[in-house]
């Protein structure tokens, strides 16, 4: 890989160093670029060959800011940070890119998109009829006939409580060409937040990090919805499915046990979930005991601290963890960024320690 750097910005003090601040604009230019090659699991372990997919811009913003004062005799500080960034493909060795799992072709990487977009067909809600089955329109007004049916072939009694999946062509017919980009798994704004208050012996601090905007593929849902995990489903599946009688409103199609209709293996807007998270990752309360008594052991200092790692995560996502990470713990991999195949989450760890220095 050939990487070209521009970067311009400002660092910044006052107040006799109380206030400090940064910023850093930058555009990085990467060609010659290798990533895992298309691949999908009917190459079982054979390991995935890297390919120069060609070059790629990201433009971003980073900027922090940082605040320590005194009142009374409790001192504090405070410093945040915030980055913002674009990323753009700019030329492919070779035709559009995408991963494919058990699911295919659920990104796609293509010129003047971000890399790795999720893809697939858009949802339209579920057909509750024959009637809606018949008679379900495109933009256009014309009929249009469910995923990989005609006129002729169509049952429309079996398509009933099934997923609608929009004619985004106006050709009448569900096709791959009625594919689209359908999430993105960038985020819009990522940072986080340091905050440390002292007061007399005692020590309290805290740390906090976001992501806003970006979208997470649930990919987890391909075995806990349709029976790919030994026809094993989950509660949110049966409880929100639609039936005629028992659940007209439900969100999701019609529960049938070792289901095989298309939504169980085509990519969907469906599976796209919004990302964005805060998340506090510690808290920690320390004491420091006095000098008089330091001083007598002939150290400088003796710390005893108490902390809980992974606080709390607020988040709309219904997956285990908004921070995903790939199916082989990878959560570097560009090509699989935002898939979620249901990793574990993060664990609340209770710690204690002490800090001694001589």
């Amino acid at each position: 890989e050939t990487v070209k750097m521009f970067n311009v910005g400002y660092d910044f003090t006052a107040f006799n160093n109380r206030l400090t601040s940064s910023f850093d604009f930058y555009v990085k230019n990467t060609s010659d670029m290798l990533v895992d090659a298309n691949w999908t699991y009917l190459a079982g372990g054979a390991e995935k060959p890297s390919v120069n997919i060609g070059s790629m811009r990201n433009v971003g913003v980073d900027f922090s800011v940082g605040w320590r004062g005194k009142i009374g005799q409790v001192s504090y500080n405070v410093n945040a940070n915030a980055s913002w960034y674009r990323n753009e493909v700019t030329k492919l060795g070779s035709s559009n890119l995408y991963t494919s799992t058990r699911i295919s072709e659920l990104n796609i990487t293509t010129v003047g998109q971000p890399i790795a977009m999720f893809y697939g067909y858009q949802l339209d809600g579920i057909y509750k009829s024959v009637d809606d089955v018949l008679n379900y329109k495109n933009d256009n007004g014309g009929t249009v006939t469910p995923y990989g049916t005609t006129e002729e072939s169509l049952n429309a009694q079996s398509w009933v409580g099934h997923y609608k999946f929009k004619d985004l062509n106006n050709d009448g017919r569900i096709d791959q060409d009625d594919r689209t980009i359908i999430g993105n798994p960038h985020p819009d704004l990522t940072g986080g937040i340091n905050i440390g208050i002292n007061w007399k012996d005692w020590d309290l601090s805290t740390y906090l990090y976001y992501s806003i905007g970006n979208d997470l593929y649930a990919h987890y849902q391909y075995y806990t919805y349709w029976g790919n995990l030994s026809n094993v489903y989950s509660r949110d599946r049966v409880q929100n499915a639609w039936n005629p009688e028992t659940n007209p409103n439900g969100t999701l199609p019609l529960w049938v046990s070792g289901d095989t209709a298309p939504e169980t293996t085509l990519s969907h807007s469906g599976y796209i979930q919004d990302g964005s998270f805060l998340r506090m990752q510690t808290l920690t309360l320390g004491y420091s005991l006095p000098k008089s008594v330091v001083s007598k052991l002939n150290l400088s200092r003796i710390r005893v601290y108490a902390q809980l790692a992974n606080v709390f995560t607020l988040t709309g996502y219904e997956g285990l963890d908004p921070e995903v990470r790939s199916n082989n713990g990878d959560s570097s991999n560009d090509m699989m960024k935002g898939i979620d195949y249901g990793s574990y989450g993060m664990p609340k760890q209770y710690l204690i320690g002490l800090n001694v220095e001589f």
